[in-house]
């Protein structure tokens, strides 16, 4: 896919700077931005973040987004990852709203972070992808430009990581940076039946990342409806 080259530099004193980013003390003082056309005035942005081997959560997070955008709240942000992060922007444009996405790439002399509004994949044609440090500043901007974050399934790393130090998940890193920058953060409950039963793939993965990210400050919510209930009324909707 041919990246669209409409790319905009901006700093925080430019309307379309993110105004929630404008709050957190380490912003960045450069973003670089394509399809730039959001109505940041009107905007309620919400940060979803997972798994990127998603089982039960591919509808939960569909169902999510759709309760989200029936709400008012949009766009939807995420760090375009593959799993939840692709499901939820792809569910954005299915239902009819816009998503953003924090791009762990860079272009050419680009150096600087990357937000870019709803395209098909997380890398295209002229980028490279950055790693290790930037996607955990990927998260922190993620979270950063969002009135909240909702994870609807995590799981941690696979084992063999373990040995580069890595215990849980990117997820756990955004979590992490919500509750600095005193944004709300939700995880929806993991089904305790399909849990119990043990038909699920890494199902002690996914109850260790529940219990890390909810002992990180996430609040668990059991339903959908429960979750839209408490953002409501932590953000005075």
């Amino acid at each position: 896919m041919a990246i669209n080259k409409l790319i905009m530099s901006v700093t925080p004193d430019s309307r379309e700077y993110p105004p929630l980013l404008r709050e957190i003390p380490d912003k960045p003082p450069r973003l670089y931005v394509i399809n730039p056309i959001i109505d940041w005035g009107n905007a309620m942005p919400i940060a979803i973040a997972g798994t990127r081997e998603p089982t039960y959560g591919v509808d939960l997070t569909r169902e999510v987004v759709k309760a989200l955008i029936d709400e008012g709240f949009s766009p939807i942000v995420t760090g375009g990852a593959r799993g939840i992060d692709t499901i939820a922007l792809d569910a954005a444009v299915d239902y009819g709203e816009i998503g953003v996405k924090v791009l762990p790439c860079v272009l050419d002399e680009i150096v600087d972070p990357v937000i870019e509004k709803i395209s098909e994949h997380l890398c295209g044609s002229g980028w490279q992808p950055r790693l290790s440090g930037w996607f955990v500043e990927r998260n922190r901007i993620t979270v950063g430009m969002s009135y909240a974050l909702i994870v609807t399934e995590a799981r941690v790393s696979n084992p063999r990581w373990r040995r580069y130090g890595v215990a849980c998940c990117g997820t756990q890193h955004a979590v992490e940076y919500a509750i600095q920058y005193k944004r709300p953060v939700y995880i929806i409950t993991p089904p305790q039946d399909l849990l119990k039963s043990r038909i699920l793939y890494g199902t002690e993965r996914i109850e260790q990342a529940y219990r890390l990210i909810v002992e990180a400050g996430a609040v668990p919510v059991k339903t959908v409806q429960e979750l839209i209930k408490e953002l409501k009324h932590a953000i005075k909707r």
